[in-house]
């Protein structure tokens, strides 16, 4: 019994940790040209396939934290929402660090209720519920 809750809180501390990988699906804007509204801003890196190491890190500190809670049982549960949230955390908080290997990936809800995503390198003045335009793989603010 003992086997299998450490493989259960194995199995969920992997999940989590593994979620915070998870990148959303993109839809790629096309080549044409029209107006929408800006649905969110994301900073991507360049060449980076997410926040691995943010995660990871989290998950470990958060999950020593965790553990120090509590006994038995219990124990295992806080290790595990420890794990969870410290993963979470890593990730946002590496997320907030800019480099200069970043772009943004502007996702546009377009008049027609078609969503457009397009990637530039810089975005001025740009923010969620500006009136734009998308022209040429770009967009403008209105």
């Amino acid at each position: 019994m003992k086997n299998l809750r450490s493989m259960l809180a194995v199995m969920i501390t992997a999940t989590a940790l593994l979620s915070g990988c998870a990148e959303p699906q993109a839809y790629q804007a096309s080549a044409g040209s029209g107006t929408g509204v800006v649905d969110r801003i994301e900073v991507i890196r360049k060449g980076d396939g997410g926040n691995v190491a943010g995660t990871v890190i989290g998950g470990i500190i958060g999950g020593l934290i965790g553990h120090q809670i509590g006994h038995g049982s219990g124990q295992t549960a806080a290790t595990i929402v420890g794990a969870a949230g410290g993963a979470v955390a890593g990730n946002q908080v590496q997320q907030r660090a800019r480099g200069s290997n970043e772009t943004f990936r502007v996702t546009v809800r377009m008049d027609s209720g078609v969503f457009e995503t397009v990637t530039q390198d810089d975005i001025t003045d740009l923010r969620s519920g500006d009136r734009v335009r998308v022209e040429g793989g770009r967009v403008y603010r209105l």
